[in-house]
């Protein structure tokens, strides 16, 4: 027997209070997870920096002054101690204008959370996840979260190795541009080293060739340079390695999958609701303007 269409519209207004309900529980899991992300995060970016200056490159680290390790370890914090603010913004991501793309209102808000006058909103102000209504909504919430997550940690690995190479602990053969290309291209998997969170680049570089017998050649002559192939590590922080260090963080993730699960199953039936409504509608519209 075909549904009504007010039985229809009753079971769509039912899927999007349950998807107000779950998008409360989503908001408080990820508050939790992203609390204890922070944490993780400053940790396992201190351990990598550590690495990077003891195991990697120590002789490099050896050379500075006692003034400039300390500098360099002061930026170092500093950069971990502004994860949790970063983190915790993303929660108050407003609903995407039909002319902004996800990465643009991540980017946008990435930008207020680095402004020295931002401040997170406080609980009893509006909650924008009040706006969400439908679980494509809800969808779309959690994605703007992840991306922002991802985006935050490719920021600070790129603050990290730009602290780096201005203390000339990592070469210099490689442009920040280039670095950063590298770190997002590559895949977010763990890797297969022993020091988790740090990428391992071949670089080809020029090395010219002085001759002294043809010092006072003319200036136009061209140099003769040999290819060279350098190994170098940068700092390169992984959601996935940082949440296998943390037992606690892992168990997290898995309580907001599996609410995620739920929502994708919702999400599933919502559009297959709205598509039965979308009929329904139809037949009635046809009927009310046929004639014998």
């Amino acid at each position: 027997m075909a549904k009504s269409l007010k039985q229809i519209r009753q079971e769509l207004a039912k899927l999007e209070e349950e998807t107000t309900q779950l998008s409360a529980q989503l908001k408080d899991l990820y508050r939790q997870y992203l609390e204890a992300l922070s944490q993780s995060i400053n940790q396992q970016l201190i351990l990598a920096v550590y690495q990077i200056c003891t195991q990697i490159y120590p002789e490099e680290f050896l050379k500075l002054s006692y003034n400039q390790r300390e500098d360099l370890q002061t930026k170092i914090r500093q950069l971990g101690q502004e994860i949790d603010t970063k983190l915790l913004a993303y929660l108050e991501l407003p609903q995407p204008s039909p002319q902004a793309t996800i990465t643009e209102q991540i980017l946008m808000q990435l930008s207020l959370s680095q402004d020295p006058a931002f401040q997170l909103p406080e609980l009893e102000q509006e909650n924008t996840l009040s706006a969400i209504k439908t679980p494509e909504d809800l969808v779309t919430w959690c994605k703007q979260l992840e991306q922002g997550i991802r985006m935050t940690l490719d920021n600070l690995s790129q603050g990290a190795n730009r602290a780096l190479q201005q203390a000339q602990v990592i070469p210099n053969q490689l442009p920040p541009k280039l670095l950063e290309m590298a770190l997002q291209a590559e895949e977010g998997g763990i890797s297969a080293g022993n020091s988790p969170n740090i990428l391992n680049l071949l670089v080809e570089t020029s090395h010219k060739q002085d001759d002294e017998d043809k010092a006072d050649q003319a200036e136009n002559e061209e140099e003769e340079t040999d290819a060279k192939i350098t190994k170098m590590s940068a700092i390169h922080l992984r959601l996935s390695e940082i949440e296998f260090a943390d037992p606690q963080l892992s168990i997290q993730r898995k309580g907001i999958r599996q609410e995620l699960e739920k929502l994708k199953k919702m999400r599933k039936t919502y559009h297959v609701t709205q598509r039965e409504l979308a009929k329904a509608e139809a037949e009635a519209a046809w009927r009310s303007s046929w004639h014998d």
